[in-house]
């Protein structure tokens, strides 16, 4: 019987595409470099959590956002429902809570050693571009929760991680 798993995190970046709401938003994709299991692949910010430090996954999801983008986020959003996908490798199930960052219309990332290039897509550039179905569904998702950036909507939650950090 497989295990069940949920020790990974996804984090999609959105930025209106332009001035007016109605210009949509842009998903940020990163590329995966040499001699990375999934090297080439175009990707979006992912990482596991920190279990033996107690991290929750909304704490994974900011404290890897940092690291591979260094992106100021504005707002955090929890994707309403977990990505899932089967690894034979391990016979193990994951579930992985995803997040969507919304970042400045001007907003460029600072890459780490993780990835060796990004761009800014639409979401259906993005759908188009990952090579797994979950994150190519999260990714249709994401644009169309986002169709206006100010007003977020089906599909996703807004959160405060101030609210959070309070006991």
């Amino acid at each position: 019987m497989p295990r069940l798993r949920s020790n990974i995190i996804a984090v999609y970046i959105v930025r209106p595409a332009g001035p007016d709401p109605a210009d949509g938003i842009e998903l940020l994709m990163l590329q995966r470099p040499e001699g990375h299991r999934f090297a080439g692949a175009w990707q979006t910010v992912g990482g596991h959590i920190e279990e033996k430090q107690g991290e929750t996954a909304w704490q994974a999801a900011i404290r890897e956002t940092n690291e591979e983008t260094c992106l100021e986020v504005e707002r955090w959003f929890r994707i309403d429902r977990p990505e899932s996908f089967y690894n034979p490798e391990n016979d193990t199930i994951y579930f992985v809570p995803a997040f969507a960052a919304l970042v400045a219309r001007d907003a460029e990332p600072v890459l780490s050693e993780e990835h060796q290039a990004w761009k800014w897509q639409t979401p259906n550039e993005a759908a188009h571009a990952v090579d797994w179905a979950a994150m190519r569904d999260s990714i249709l998702l994401v644009g169309e929760a986002f169709s206006d950036p100010e007003q977020p909507g089906l599909g996703v939650s807004e959160f405060d991680p101030e609210d959070l950090r309070r006991p």
